[in-house]
């Protein structure tokens, strides 16, 4: 904005004044008397009273042209000793002279006819209330020897206020016409601290008055006197200013504490012009070339500009610019501080360099603080979006999907939900990285087909969603089987085509969770059916989804693992390991990652362990013959051991011609419940034992009494691993313990011969693993057993007590 100011309506105002104290000096030559040679004395004394009332003056704000002089003192003492002619012509020569030696830096030619004139007719103001009143004193005679002391009185404090009016107007008037600040407001500044001190010039001049009247000779001694009421007016106006100062430093600091950083950088600009009366001011931040600037506009500071620094526009080349740094630190917000003066002459003083330090430095803890602030914003919304986003493909998760469905989606709604059936092979044949390209073009190819009105989003590893509202039914399924089409095209990636088999279910409902279950479940049963279909669509309600009901309408898959007799090799049982054929591109293991899945509530483990033995049991006719005696173990949760499962393991047992339940082992990973001990007290009674599986991971030392186990599995984390001491010790407390229990210890997962030598050291009876035959389905084991040559180790299996040894140890010595 541009910086030039109209000066027309001010030189009218000084042209005026100047007419007027030309007028007033005119009638004062007219009329002076010849005073006597004594008499000089006194009109040398008012002169040198109203040269130093013009000099000494204080500014009540720095770079504000409104100054406090003890001019009207000066005024009211001449008007009050002497004639009104001579107190025309003493103050014209006194202020003249005055004027003249303290010339200002700038303008001084016009300051000096404006000051001038107006402290004349102020003195003109002062002596004519004095004339009008009939008070009219003589040179050389006391002021309260008039007749009537009361209209002196009077007439001195109408002439006061008379002259302390027209200095305050006078001085209003031009300092809104230099600045272009409203009138009320340059009249409202600071009138506390001036009203005090036009009270104190009057009271200073009443007692000079009082003194002088009663000794003329007094007046010598007056322009000390003025120099004394000067320096204690010049000290406590600027104890008012400092205040004054610091309480605006303050208010500014604690307005600074927010945390925008738009907020901190506006208000500071604003308030540092304000603060120093300068007139700009830029706030720069050197990371973000970022510029802030602020300026006086009728008085009130503005922030005029903000944005980049490039883009700012030139000010005035006549403006002085001071710079303060800020922000030294490299991790904080670092810039510089501007403050822009009128011209090369004008300079901050030794108070005002001292408060632009501090608010630079406050300026820089508060810009900090905000930036602080800010980047726990960014943070926070980088989590809320990351909360609520895939970070691998950008697409809504299933949090954000959800809380999308939630905000005015359309209703109802079509959720169609995408299983990539294959991806898992294919990430393993092609890396993870590529793997993660295949994905997000998937992606790509989704967010695509769904248009505006549709949402997509990842709610699995391997799962998508699109879920599309304002739509018909055969619209929506006709938009879902293009996206799953265009999902099944071949993706070239580095030269390979890769094709990607996607299942989708489809269901329509309102616009919540309950309709992305749904869809969920109509693609589970289609990939259970091995339906080939773009889309499987199911119209209405879609039951609820159970686990075990989906197992238990499931295939069956039944292999076996022999576990032989470490020392001589023979293979005594045979592990059964039942898997579900989930679908047709997914197997799941019967094991307690399953099991932890169904709700026992409803007893869902029972019917899904007692199908597992049915199917074990009816799997072993297989080989049956060929290993007539050996027991087959069978894992099953221990929270299905109930009387009745009981019950049904003695008929299965009974219809599979098995003589006695001994040939029948129940693995449990678990100790049972203790409502569950008296069945597996009763089914002792029938011959079936119990082996307590993955002991030393969950299973602890107070599972040994909560059944009569027969058996006892390691896990298979403490398979001996090559430096790893840790699994010895716990496999010696194992077979320590079972020893004691009398016990059976099987080692699973053993690898080479080396192994199963220090097994066998260790007192292990039994183990299986990849050295002794893996897992075979079970006509494989009917040959496995034929081919099988048993081969011992010498020696047989010798059991370290923990407790021997450390008897022996003490004994031996170390």
């Amino acid at each position: 904005m541009p910086f030039g100011r109209d000066r027309s309506p001010l030189a009218l105002l000084t042209a005026l004044g100047v007419v007027t104290a030309a007028a007033c000096l005119v009638w004062a030559v007219l009329h002076l008397g010849s005073p006597a040679p004594e008499q000089w004395v006194y009109l040398w004394m008012g002169v040198a009273l109203m040269a130093m009332g013009a000099t000494l003056s204080v500014s009540l704000q720095p770079r504000l042209s409104m100054r406090v002089t003890l001019t009207p003192t000066a005024c009211l003492v001449c008007a009050s000793v002497l004639p009104a002619p001579w107190v025309i012509v003493c103050a014209a020569a006194g202020v003249g002279i005055a004027r003249l030696v303290r010339r200002p830096r700038s303008a001084w030619l016009h300051k000096f006819a404006h000051n001038t004139s107006m402290d004349i007719v102020a003195a003109a103001l002062a002596a004519g209330v004095m004339f009008t009143a009939g008070v009219r004193p003589e040179i050389g005679q006391p002021p309260l020897a008039a007749p009537s002391l009361p209209s002196h009185v009077l007439a001195f404090l109408v002439a006061a206020v008379v002259v302390v009016l027209f200095e305050e107007l006078v001085t209003t008037a031009a300092v809104t016409l230099s600045t272009k600040r409203p009138f009320l407001v340059v009249l409202r500044g600071l009138w506390l601290t001036r009203l005090c001190v036009a009270l104190a010039e009057i009271s200073v001049a009443g007692v000079v008055t009082t003194v002088a009247g009663l000794e003329k000779r007094v007046l010598v001694a007056l322009p000390f006197a003025m120099l004394v009421v000067y320096l204690l007016l010049k000290y406590r106006l600027k104890l008012v200013e400092e205040r004054r100062v610091w309480e605006r430093l303050a208010a500014l600091s604690d307005a600074l504490t927010s945390r925008d950083l738009d907020v901190v950088l506006q208000t500071a600009a604003g308030g540092v012009v304000g603060l120093l009366g300068v007139s700009a001011a830029d706030i720069e931040i050197s990371r973000s070339q970022r510029l802030v600037r602020a300026s006086q506009t009728g008085g009130v500071a503005r922030v005029v500009y903000d944005g980049s620094t490039v883009d700012a526009p030139a000010l005035d080349h006549s403006r002085h610019a001071v710079s303060f740094g800020f922000g030294t630190d490299a991790d904080g917000v670092q810039g510089v501080l501007r403050l822009y003066l009128r011209g090369p002459r004008d300079s901050l003083s030794a108070r005002e360099g001292s408060t632009a330090r501090a608010f630079a430095a406050t300026l820089s803890s508060s810009l900090d603080l905000a930036h602080a602030y800010g980047l726990l914003a960014l943070e926070a919304r980088h989590h809320e979006s990351a909360a609520r986003h895939d970070t691998e493909t950008g697409l809504l998760n299933r949090v954000g999907l959800l809380h999308h469905l939630g905000e005015g989606f359309g209703d109802p709604c079509h959720a169609v939900v995408i299983r990539l059936d294959t991806y898992a092979l294919l990430a393993d044949a092609v890396g993870r990285d590529h793997a993660l390209s295949v994905l997000r073009t998937i992606a790509g190819r989704l967010r695509k087909a769904s248009g505006d009105t549709s949402s997509v989003a990842r709610v699995g590893d391997v799962t998508f969603a699109l879920v599309m509202a304002g739509v018909a039914a055969d619209v929506a399924y006709q938009r879902a089987c293009w996206a799953v089409a265009a999902l099944r095209r071949e993706i070239c990636l580095d030269g390979r085509r890769l094709v990607v088999r996607a299942t989708a279910g489809m269901a329509s409902g309102p616009p919540n969770a309950a309709v992305i279950d749904a869809a969920e479940r109509v693609l589970w049963r289609a990939s259970q059916r091995g339906d080939d279909r773009l889309v499987s669509y199911q119209v209405g309600a879609v039951r609820e989804w159970s686990l075990d009901r989906e197992l238990s309408s499931s295939r069956m898959s039944i292999a076996f693992e022999p576990i032989v007799d470490l020392a001589s090799g023979r293979i005594t049982m045979m592990q059964s390991v039942p898997r579900w054929l989930y679908s047709r591109h997914e197997m799941l293991t019967a094991d307690d990652y399953v099991y932890q899945l169904i709700d026992k509530g409803y007893g869902g483990l029972e019917p899904l362990a007692r199908t597992v033995v049915t199917r074990s049991l009816t799997a072993a006719t297989l080989w049956r013959d060929v290993l007539p005696d050996t027991p087959m173990v069978v894992p099953i949760p221990a929270a299905a051991l109930t009387r009745s499962f009981v019950e049904a393991i003695r008929f299965e047992l009974a219809e599979h011609t098995a003589s006695s339940g001994r040939s029948l082992v129940l693995a449990l990973s678990a100790p049972p419940d203790p409502s569950a001990r008296e069945a597996a007290e009763w089914i002792a009674q029938f011959g079936v034992r119990l082996l307590l599986d993955k002991f030393g991971s969950g299973v602890g030392l107070e599972s040994l009494n909560a059944a009569d186990w027969s058996f006892l599995r390691l896990h298979p984390a403490y398979a001996l691993d090559a430096g790893w001491q840790p699994a010895r010790s716990v496999i010696r407390a194992a077979v320590d313990l079972a020893t004691d229990l009398d016990l059976a210890v099987i080692a699973p997962g053993i690898r080479t011969e080396k192994e199963r030598h220090t097994l066998v050291g260790f007192g292990c009876t039994m183990g299986s693993g990849p050295l002794l035959g893996g897992e075979m389905f079970p006509s494989q084991v009917r040959h496995h057993a034929q081919l099988w040559q048993p081969k011992s180790v010498g020696g047989g299996a010798q059991v370290v007590r923990l407790h021997r040894a450390r008897r022996s140890s003490s004994r031996h010595g170390p």
